[in-house]
């Protein structure tokens, strides 16, 4: 059993150290001024030679063992016997007439300094045997004042008695207040890892967690940090800012970068950054920024597969303890992306011939005319018209008569010039502004090389058929501001019309 007791008081040595040694510097200085103490009641009895050649070798030698021992049991158990031999001292001095309740006062000393029930055993010999010893010298006739009377048995007697359920009640006290200062001692080393950042690894513990619920309490709620950033839907990971290492990552991390916390790689190095420095440069801007914090930026990474992706990022800097720690969110909108570019080419692009519809057609025409409005930039407006596109669709069908509108589609994309928006309005019909245009003539003659592009014929894949196509065109130039761009764009129509009725596959200015 003693040995069971020995063990398990072992086991919590290494855990409370920390807090052994400060006791044992409290202690050293707690002897120096119990020595000044008995220097002061050596007056009283002539006592100067015991304070001296007692007092002194043990606070001596106690600054020794806590100097070369620090936090050691032999420490311990010699500091314990030092505190009581300084209350048997003081004892002494004051001839006996305080030796049970400064006795007492000198065990709860040791309990409080040490918290651990065998300096409790330690000091309860030290005054059994100060009582038996000396008290027996006294009862012979020596003037060492031990007991306060001559009945030396059984005043002994008394004191042990005395003594025992009080040793009983301090060595059980001891036992819980050093599980407490385990539990202190612990949460601390706890809470530093976390800071540090190392989440993923705990300090063994002697005995159940539920019997320390602090300790429960703080790897509790680390274990529901790292849950809680486990099962986030988006990549995050911790960064430690000083050597960029990663410290806690997420599933969703692993699957999108494919980096784990045991590679040991620093996050600037690693191989999701397409650019050398992209990393260090994200960290110089989030350390400028004054609330420490970016989001909803977007960044072009390299994910697990080597491929690049779209992501947008969030970071959050926490500089207030240290090491500073970044939290890195990303989030893969490659797909969203994607699917915004594939909406907005739906809204602003037509279908079949992949041209600009006449949504955009409205759009460059109110930019004309705002260039018009604030700088006097005019520009000009074309109507296009596929001659003879309804005989085509009734006699080869209509799958035909999509392939001649793609085709000319693609004939007007090269052909135009860059700053040129050319639109499908419906059907074979066609619009161009052309930008920076005010010279009728030049209108035209841009205008007369979609005519030309169409001429080329178009011969059919799927029946071998050759298709001879032509279109016509009517073109107005807009110079005044005044002018509202549907009207423009309604005498282009007339100047069609004109060139559909006077020939076809011709120019018409309107």
């Amino acid at each position: 059993m003693i040995r069971r007791l020995l063990a398990a008081e072992a086991a919590f040595d290494p855990f409370v150290r920390p807090y052994r040694e400060r006791a044992d510097r409290i202690m050293v200085r707690m002897s120096l001024f119990l020595l000044l103490v008995c220097l002061a009641l050596a007056p009283l009895r002539g006592t100067y030679l015991s304070a001296l050649a007692i007092g002194l070798p043990t606070a001596l030698l106690g600054a020794w063992l806590a100097r070369q021992h620090n936090g050691a049991l032999i420490t311990r158990l010699f500091m314990a016997s030092g505190f009581m031999v300084f209350t048997a001292l003081i004892i002494h001095q004051t001839g006996g007439d305080i030796e049970a309740h400064f006795s007492a006062f000198g065990l709860i000393g040791v309990l409080l300094y040490y918290r651990d029930w065998r300096t409790i055993v330690m000091a309860t010999v030290v005054i059994y045997l100060h009582h038996l010893l000396l008290g027996y010298a006294q009862w012979r006739g020596s003037p060492i004042y031990v007991f306060d009377n001559t009945h030396f048995w059984a005043t002994f007697a008394i004191h042990v008695l005395y003594f025992l359920p009080f040793v009983g009640m301090m060595s059980y006290l001891a036992i819980w207040l050093r599980r407490e200062g385990y539990d202190d001692q612990h949460v601390i080393a706890l809470a530093q890892q976390i800071i540090r950042g190392d989440l993923t690894q705990d300090a063994s513990a002697p005995g159940e967690r539920g019997q320390m619920p602090l300790i429960d309490a703080v790897l509790t709620m680390k274990t529901r940090l790292l849950n809680l950033i486990k099962v986030l839907p988006v990549a995050t990971a911790v960064v430690r800012l000083q050597d960029s290492q990663l410290v806690a990552t997420n599933d969703a991390w692993h699957r999108l970068f494919g980096l784990r916390v045991d590679t040991g790689q620093s996050l600037g190095e690693a191989s999701l950054w397409p650019q050398p420095g992209q990393w260090q440069a994200l960290v110089q801007q989030l350390q400028a920024r004054q609330d420490r914090s970016i989001r909803d930026l977007l960044a072009t990474l390299r994910n697990s597969d080597g491929g690049l992706i779209a992501c947008k990022l969030a970071l959050t800097l926490h500089d207030d303890v240290a090491p500073s720690m970044i939290i890195l969110v990303a989030e893969d909108v490659t797909l969203h992306q994607e699917a915004e570019r594939a909406m907005t080419r739906l809204a602003y692009n037509d279908v079949l011939t992949d041209l600009p519809n006449r949504v955009s057609l409205h759009a460059a025409l109110a930019q004309a005319s705002e260039a018009l409005q604030q700088h006097g930039t005019p520009y000009a407006v074309i109507m296009l018209d596929l001659d003879g596109f309804k005989p085509i669709n009734d006699r080869h069908g209509h799958d035909v008569g999509d392939e001649v509108l793609r085709t000319l589609g693609a004939r007007f994309s090269h052909v135009k010039r860059p700053s040129d928006v050319v639109a499908r309005l419906g059907g074979d019909e066609f619009a161009v502004v052309l930008h920076d245009c005010g010279d009728p003539q030049v209108a035209q003659q841009v205008a007369q090389r979609f005519v030309d592009a169409s001429q080329s014929d178009l011969h059919l894949a799927a029946t071998g058929q050759t298709l001879q196509l032509s279109l016509s065109a009517g073109v107005a130039t807009v110079t005044s501001s005044q002018e509202d761009p549907l009207a423009a764009l309604k005498r282009a129509d007339v100047a069609l019309y004109r060139a559909k009725a006077e020939g076809k596959c011709c120019v018409r200015l309107g």
